[in-house]
């Protein structure tokens, strides 16, 4: 079976995961190959089954967006603190393994963003995300205006600190730390929660999984996120296009994983028993 197995370059626990577990999967007879989730050299996966990812849920935000496009399912060691994405512990990863090799798992399937932004016309940055978009305000401390379009028809504008777009799996993030919903992660609806409205509307909106938005910046200086891990600048008049990607994200689950609602209920909810 072939293996991919990724690592944060930047987190020396995280590499040194990926090359213990690497050993112990050629050893095994698998064939591997070491990918770094910086998001260079990553075509050399193509072709793996399953890719084990070492880190965090950080670091399952940067597999999702180069490794599903070569449709390798994840399967996420958590070296982190929350583990939402990621199913398995360091403990567990032996036995994990074991299942996937023996066909003893699933895949759950989760939607990614596709983010266009364009600039005089022309297309400056496309690019995935399995949390979030964000078009949130620069260095200034102060609010700006972002006009929202859905499907080519207008909705508002915005006076706020910028405005998140997520997937259902996002919702757990940033977009629920400023009031929006919580939702199952299987659903492929798109939500878009304010982040401190001013005299604007302050609920979350949320979108069939077939509407596109488009976010146009009517201030500068502004910037635009992904996953919050990679950054663009924004000028007046900059254009976000937002859309669920025909790419989804495939996590591996084996007996091993936590049902979501028990994360839910223990990481967030904080109910008692848990």
């Amino acid at each position: 079976m072939k293996f991919a197995v990724g690592s944060r370059p930047d987190w020396p626990a995280s590499v040194q995961a990926a090359r213990d577990a690497t050993g112990k999967l050629r050893r095994g007879g698998h064939e591997v190959v070491e990918v770094s989730l910086d998001g260079s050299a990553v075509a050399t996966a193509k072709g793996a089954t399953v890719a084990c990812v070492f880190g965090g849920d950080g670091t399952m935000l940067r597999a999702a967006r180069v490794l599903s496009p070569l449709g390798i399912a994840l399967l996420g060691i958590n070296l982190g603190r929350l583990g939402f994405l990621t199913s398995v512990t360091s403990d567990t990863f032996d036995a994990a393994v074991a299942d996937v090799v023996a066909g003893r798992y699933t895949t759950d399937e989760r939607a990614l963003l596709d983010a266009r932004l364009a600039r005089d016309g022309r297309e400056a940055v496309r690019a995935l995300a399995l949390n979030d978009v964000v078009v949130a305000r620069g260095a200034l401390v102060r609010s700006i205006k972002v006009a929202v379009r859905v499907d080519g028809e207008p909705l508002i504008v915005y006076w706020a600190d910028g405005l998140i777009v997520a997937t259902a799996t996002g919702s757990t993030a940033y977009g629920f730390s400023v009031g929006g919903p919580l939702i199952l992660p299987a659903s492929r609806a798109i939500t878009m929660v304010p982040i401190a409205p001013h005299l604007s509307f302050g609920n979350a909106v949320v979108f069939d999984p077939d509407q596109a938005l488009e976010l146009e910046v009517q201030d500068d200086p502004a910037r635009l996120s992904l996953d919050g891990q990679e950054e663009h600048d924004l000028h007046e008049g900059d254009r976000i296009t937002v859309r669920r990607a025909e790419t989804v994200a495939k996590l591996v689950r084996t007996a091993h994983a936590k049902p979501f609602v028990e994360l839910l209920r223990q990481k967030i909810l904080k109910e008692p028993g848990t």
